[in-house]
């Protein structure tokens, strides 16, 4: 037997008047035009984007931060841990800031601004001391990979250079490596902005600079002023030059995934720093140095 329901008109009224209601809002009515976005919108949606990320130009000598500040638009300075830090425009936000000395200061600089900035890539410039007798003073050296000299075994036959454990964010566990590359892009732009400023790099003494791009650089908290281990690390490892930073920052950015790449302006060779030959080229070196590393990054920095 079929039970027909009555329709309770009370509520089949109130059906009609909130399905009419409802029509406007699903743009059910003819002709209804469609919805415009105000101008008020379109600015409230540009404001979610993310800002752009910065360029890391980091450095160990001082006299290159100075330079660097009269090529860009200041915008705020700060301290950290001792550390200037200045956030620029130059064009697009750039962070200038200095490392510190050693490789524990460098890379818990280099951590800091990663943390902080986000940065697109890390540009590490500064001094060294030439390993390879082919590098003279005032020479501008990009080396390709980085070596830790003084992390390894100290026995009878005394320090060998070790491998050091990497981790990266990406990716689980660790892995040992002897050599930490730079990134390999930075690297090509770098060195086409290099060899594009050479002809208006300053001399040292009568020498003009050369430009030297590859191989491996070497980084210890050790100052390596000794020919003759220089010359056993250049044999063991084919070392160009030689610093205290460069390793440490190029490994902490490489386990961040950031970009990276070095430049450094080859002061004496390591061992003759105190060679009368070496003295006097190191007057006009200091008064130089600077100004050449900062045209080169001012020569990247062109659009």
């Amino acid at each position: 037997m079929e039970v027909i329901r009555k329709q309770n008109p009370i509520r089949f009224t109130l059906g009609l008047l909130i399905f009419g209601a409802l029509l406007p809002i699903n743009g059910c009515q003819k002709g209804n035009p469609p919805v415009q976005k105000s101008d008020a919108d379109t600015v409230a949606v540009l404001a979610t984007k993310p800002p752009e990320r910065p360029l890391v130009i980091l450095y160990s000598y001082s006299p290159i931060g100075l330079e660097l500040r009269q090529m860009v638009q200041t915008q705020t300075d700060t301290v950290w841990a001792g550390r200037e830090i200045t956030y620029a425009y130059g064009p697009g936000p750039i962070v200038l800031a200095n490392s510190g000395v050693g490789i524990a200061n460098a890379a818990a600089t280099t951590q800091f601004l990663i943390d902080r900035y986000n940065p697109k890539g890390i540009i590490f410039c500064g001094i060294a001391s030439a390993v390879n007798p082919a590098h003279h003073i005032g020479d501008l050296v990009i080396p390709e990979k980085f070596v830790t000299f003084d992390y390894g075994y100290w026995g009878d036959q005394g320090l060998v250079t070790d491998s050091v454990t990497v981790g990266r964010a990406d990716s689980a566990g660790f892995d040992r490596a002897l050599e930490i590359p730079v990134d390999l892009d930075l690297y090509a732009e770098l060195g086409e902005a290099a060899n594009n400023a050479a002809y208006l790099l300053r001399g040292v003494g009568r020498r003009l600079p050369e430009i030297h791009q590859g191989g491996t650089a070497i980084s210890g908290n050790a100052f390596l002023d000794n020919k003759a281990k220089r010359d056993q690390l250049y044999k063991q490892l084919k070392a160009q030059i030689t610093d205290t930073e460069s390793a440490g920052v190029v490994q902490t950015a490489h386990a961040a995934g950031v970009p990276v790449v070095v430049m450094r302006a080859c002061a004496a060779p390591a061992g003759e720093s105190t060679s009368s030959e070496a003295q006097a080229d190191l007057v006009d070196f200091f008064k130089v140095s600077a100004h050449n590393v900062a045209l080169v990054l001012r020569q990247f920095l062109t659009p």
